[in-house]
């Protein structure tokens, strides 16, 4: 229920009209009960008498009667089919078109593109840096890396500020190299710079800790991968898998 309330209430968005008269009536009793919470949509799911409910960027369950709540993963076995991610992955994918390549920090391949992943970084984490020494072989294998910094410790911290600078720099790459490297990184600051939109939507993204890898599907792959492992769960999710 925090995580519904606090990342939900980040998102101001308007509860669309809804088709089936259950869901209006669920979604009309969520509005009153809960005014503070914005609604982005209510609709059956293929559980008879359980709604899907989306706050922001959370999804829960609901009884019909709205009396009843419930968090987890609901799981279509016949199909197999996890229907919580594959609506995660959607609301993901819709925050993740705000981020643009002008504001991240891009590695690529010289040659074909085979993926494309987002990743959330904090300079100072050890996981970040142990797959940052992956970037190359990833770029062999065609990966494409775009960074968007995230220092955890807040944008007034030591970590925040070189993350500024770093952004604010003529050569974002070198300095991030530099900075992922464990080297020291100082740098003038500048207004026009994209973190504090990028916390937020890291927020919103349900990010927890870093690194923090979104797919071009919206799908996460959290934590450190060696590159070969991250390759091969890119292709699975590529094909289907």
């Amino acid at each position: 229920m925090k995580r519904l309330t606090v990342l939900a209430l980040a998102l101001a968005t308007s509860l669309p009209a809804l088709a089936d008269p259950a869901a209006e009536a669920l979604g009309k009793k969520l509005k009153e009960t809960m005014p503070g919470l914005p609604l982005t949509s209510v609709t059956a799911t293929p559980v008879p008498g359980i709604y899907e409910v989306v706050a922001g960027s959370d999804v829960v369950y609901m009884t019909g009667d709205g009396r009843y709540m419930f968090q987890g993963v609901l799981v279509d076995f016949e199909n197999r089919k996890n229907l919580t991610e594959e609506r995660l992955s959607a609301i993901r994918l819709d925050l993740l078109k705000q981020v643009k390549d002008e504001d991240t920090i891009i590695f690529a391949p010289q040659g074909e593109v085979k993926h494309t992943v987002t990743v959330f970084t904090d300079p100072s984490c050890p996981y970040c840096r142990k797959l940052h020494n992956e970037v190359p072989e990833l770029n062999k294998q065609g990966v494409k890396v775009r960074y968007v910094l995230y220092p955890r410790a807040g944008l007034d911290s030591p970590i925040g500020k070189s993350s500024v600078g770093i952004m604010c720099a003529k050569d974002r790459k070198a300095e991030l190299d530099k900075s992922l490297g464990g080297q020291s990184v100082s740098l003038p600051a500048c207004d026009q710079h994209p973190l504090a939109k990028q916390i937020e939507l890291g927020v919103r993204m349900g990010l927890e800790g870093t690194p923090f890898i979104v797919t071009e599907g919206g799908q996460v792959i959290p934590g450190y991968r060696p590159a070969a492992d991250l390759v091969k769960v890119l292709d699975r999710i590529k094909a289907g898998g």
